[in-house]
């Protein structure tokens, strides 16, 4: 369904682009001249503004869909079944405002509507204040080259481009608005995720601060703001690539009976919209969601990777615990490591173990620098909140007295494989660091050497 509205786009530019080299071109021969000015008056279907249209009406048969502008300057369809693709009522009114047909087939007769499948057409009537243009879609040529049409007060049938005949023809779902969801990013309150029908992520509105967190379990790790804002915008933001079932009964067609992932997503205004996500073989690279109505959509896998995605995602991945300006002492116990550090940046010197070290050298304050961000900050690796590790023989401890504030410790758990439970002030803070953190390339033991082999103590 997007390719027929690119296919539209694309029709519009291109029909500009063919009057302006008609007109170029016109002045060579003046016989020529005034037959193309005639061949091309007499094929002129339509010129309107197609800013001032103010209804739309799409029918075949008995099935008719009546789009009208309101005081939004919005299209809105009349009975509201459903959200209207603006785009493409929008560009339906731009293609047809100048539309010139490729050739003519004389004057209509009885056996022409039935030769070209003109007695049971597409239809479509759009009104602006100079009047109404209706237009009748029939067949397709034989070779797929052209579509039959007639227009409403003219003479002829007449033959347009098979392109611009296929946009034009009642569908549905090209009529649906194909985005997934009917907010913007200020509507937004908040967005559940649930795989295999358990909560994996939930991410909350501060209407205070109008910031994005995740939800109080976390609140002892920093949320990253700005990566859920940036998230939350391209979902809103998301249309679909091709519209698939409408009213969908069987669930088991697409993957629904046991979906991959549900999203409830909730407005300020109270409204909600849950939405179920499928992967599906049969549409590798694509990501299929049902929504509430049964409308089925299809999306690409990358737009839609918030359905993979883990609080994890949305923390501040280094967790920092003081700095140096604003530290008077560090005490630290890791391994064979156990060391006290008076430190005075505003003196750029600091003690370990009572020796005094100056900082003023360049050699001296990197290596102290990248020892001291290495005890403080810790790089989390994971989430767990539902873990429950008990503070017992750390293996490292790190203990901070602030120029200002509580003094801090930090204490780091042994868990399962090579991870470690972080716990602040003896409280789990919920996640967890890797042991690359302690001991390896760039690591917390590797700094230590370097500063203590530098600074000789």
């Amino acid at each position: 369904m997007k390719k027929a509205i690119i296919a539209l786009v694309v029709l519009v530019l291109a029909a500009a682009a063919s009057i302006g080299t008609f007109l170029a071109v016109k002045g060579k021969d003046d016989k020529k001249k005034q037959e193309a000015s005639k061949v091309l008056a007499e094929n002129e279907l339509f010129s309107f503004d197609a800013h001032s249209a103010t209804k739309i009406v799409f029918s075949k048969g008995s099935e008719s869909y009546t789009a009208e502008k309101n005081e939004e300057d919005a299209w809105s369809l009349s009975g509201s079944e459903f959200a209207l693709d603006q785009d493409y009522c929008n560009l339906i009114c731009t293609y047809l405002s100048d539309l010139t047909a490729e050739t003519s087939y004389g004057e209509i007769t009885d056996e022409k509507l039935d030769m070209y499948g003109l007695n049971d057409t597409d239809t479509i009537e759009i009104t602006e204040p100079g009047g109404t243009h209706t237009i009748h879609i029939g067949d397709p040529a034989p070779m797929n080259d052209y579509y039959y049409v007639t227009v409403d007060g003219r003479p002829n049938v007449y033959a347009i481009e098979y392109m611009r005949g296929s946009v034009l023809k009642l569908d549905r779902l090209l009529l649906k608005d194909k985005m997934l969801l009917p907010y913007t990013l200020y509507d937004l309150n908040e967005v559940i995720l649930k795989r295999d029908g358990e909560n994996v992520l939930d991410l909350v509105l501060d209407p205070d601060s109008q910031n994005w967190s995740l939800t109080d379990e976390y609140s002892d790790l920093q949320s990253d703001t700005t990566a859920i804002t940036a998230r939350l915008n391209s979902l809103v933001r998301l249309e679909s690539v091709e519209m698939l079932d409408e009213k969908l009964d069987d669930l088991s067609k697409y993957g629904f009976d046991k979906p991959y992932a549900e999203m409830t997503v909730k407005a300020i205004d109270g409204t909600e919209r849950n939405i179920s996500f499928s992967i599906n073989d049969d549409y590798p690279g694509y990501c299929i969601a049902l929504l509430e109505d049964g409308q089925v959509e299809l999306f690409n896998k990358s737009d839609l990777s918030i359905i993979n995605a883990l609080p994890y995602d949305f923390i501040i991945k280094d967790y920092r615990t003081a700095n140096a300006a604003g530290t008077k002492q560090l005490k630290l116990k890791y391994g064979e490591i156990d060391a006290a550090f008076d430190i005075d940046t505003e003196n750029s010197e600091c003690t370990a173990n009572g020796k005094k070290i100056s900082l003023e050298t360049t050699e001296n304050y990197v290596a102290f620098d990248n020892f001291f961000k290495a005890a403080s900050i810790f790089k989390l690796t994971g989430t767990d909140i539902e873990a429950e590790p008990e503070l017992k023989d750390p293996a490292l401890t790190a203990e901070f007295t602030l120029k200002e504030g509580d003094p801090l410790k930090i204490e780091l758990v042994k868990g399962e494989g090579t991870i470690y439970y972080v716990f602040r002030n003896g409280k789990y803070i919920g996640g967890y660091v890797d042991e690359t953190m302690l001991r390896g390339r760039n690591s917390l033991s590797e700094f230590y050497v370097k500063f203590s082999k530098t600074a000789g103590f």
